[in-house]
């Protein structure tokens, strides 16, 4: 389950609150999209001493939270700073974070040693050597042809690195649900053999047992 930002559980009445506080103080959500790290900074200060109201401190988490909250409420936000109706308020909808998925690369330089092995056909074993040599010379073998068993770096230097992609983890709740699970089971039992089903059964009783 995805972090959230404790004011998530705030009732939507100090949200307003501290929403109306905080653009009022030049809260700006919409530069956090395109200028993320260079704006992060200033929203944190600002949201800081609108939450000092409510005695809560301000972690990453809350200012994401309601860069969120003021994005996706914009319209409704303005109408309830306008007419004051807090009637308006139920309509307002609270984020939710997401867990994600970051692939990344990190490149550089370094000293590395790899470690193969490979095998070699020959009538004696001080052949051995003088064989992959001239398999070597004449194309017919290479360093790479081996086995690859270990590699251990050293003076290794970052260079740089960069993120390749997001992806958005899938909400799991589903799959952990006890029902749903034993619904699942029973759909994948006839299609397992013998010796599986064996297998599964020793696992259960062991589980049993423990419990």
């Amino acid at each position: 389950m995805a972090d959230q930002s404790n004011f998530s559980r705030f009732p939507k009445k100090q949200l307003v609150f501290i929403a109306s506080k905080i653009v009022n103080d030049g809260f700006d959500w919409q530069s956090l999209d395109n200028n993320y790290e260079n704006e992060y900074e200033d929203c944190e200060k600002i949201l800081q001493s609108a939450s000092s109201y409510f005695n809560e401190s301000v972690v990453e988490e809350d200012v994401q939270f309601f860069a969120k909250f003021l994005e996706i409420n914009d319209d409704l936000l303005s109408q309830i700073f306008e007419s004051n109706d807090k009637t308006l308020m139920e309509q307002l909808v609270i984020p939710q974070a997401t867990d994600y998925l970051v692939e990344y690369t990190s490149q550089g330089t370094c000293t590395y040693i790899e470690y193969y092995e490979d095998q070699i056909s020959s009538y004696d074993e001080n052949w051995v050597s003088s064989a992959i040599y001239t398999q070597y010379h004449s194309g017919n073998w290479d360093v790479w042809s081996g086995k690859l068993k270990n590699t251990e770096y050293d003076n290794f230097e970052n260079n740089d690195w960069e993120i390749d992609e997001i992806k958005e983890i899938g909400n799991t709740q589903e799959s952990r649900n006890p029902r749903k699970l034993l619904e699942n089971t029973e759909k994948l039992i006839p299609k397992l053999d013998k010796d599986t089903l064996i297998s599964l059964k020793f696992l259960i009783d062991k589980q049993l047992r423990g419990l």
